[in-house]
């Protein structure tokens, strides 16, 4: 895999780059085809990176064509020591050095987000709050299963009958249609959920509470 025209840091054969970087075109070496011109080591690299301040914790894609960069990611659990760094192969070059100060205001606010989501930011006691949220959560849904089954009324689903005049919901149905464009996995479980309700309880009426 290398540094082809078009490609983003999300095609890059790397575990993991910051969310903010993912979009990002990977440049081409502008060294590329010059007579003589041999390209340099990784030693080079490392040792420029050590320079740059960067000693360990960060991954690098290796160019394997002329036009080819050498790409470095440094994914921390902190978000404002991301970096991301374009070495042009032969010459040593840094095409682009991309910091945490150089995302928008969204891209920094995401990169927090995903950190303490991924239970990164403060270590074992994030995961541990992640973890207790998560099974809370999954507590809730057997419980409220629980809950309806022994209480709804035997032989019906026990569920509250539908208002006849339904309050307007334009508010909530657009907040919902831009979530699911921003994440689209979201959107196809909300349609999919939509669909079932539709044709599971449209043609049934209002539902008897008892």
């Amino acid at each position: 895999m290398d540094s082809m025209p078009g490609m983003t840091m999300d095609d890059m054969p790397l575990p993991q780059v910051p969310w903010a970087v993912g979009a990002v075109h990977v440049p081409n070496s502008p060294d590329a085809g010059v007579p003589g011109v041999k390209p340099l080591p990784l030693a080079h690299v490392v040792g420029q990176m050590r320079a740059a301040g960067l000693a360990d914790g960060y991954d690098i894609a290796l160019p394997t064509s002329p036009q080819g960069v050498y790409t470095v990611s440094y994914f921390p659990a902190d978000p404002k020591l991301e970096r991301t760094v374009y070495i042009d192969q032969y010459s040593g070059a840094v095409l682009k050095d991309i910091r945490y100060g150089d995302y928008g205001a969204v891209g920094k606010a995401i990169s927090y987000g995903t950190s303490l989501h991924m239970g990164r930011y403060f270590g074992v006691p994030n995961q541990i709050i992640c973890a207790a949220l998560s099974l809370g959560l999954a507590a809730l849904a057997i419980t409220g299963l629980v809950m309806w089954w022994k209480r709804r009324p035997a032989g019906t689903l026990g569920a509250p009958s539908r208002e006849r005049a339904a309050p307007p919901m334009r508010t909530w149905i657009a907040a919902l249609v831009v979530l699911g464009i921003v994440f689209p996995l979201m959107g196809l479980t909300i349609v999919a959920v939509w669909l079932v309700d539709r044709m599971l309880f449209r043609r049934a009426g209002p539902l008897a509470a008892s």
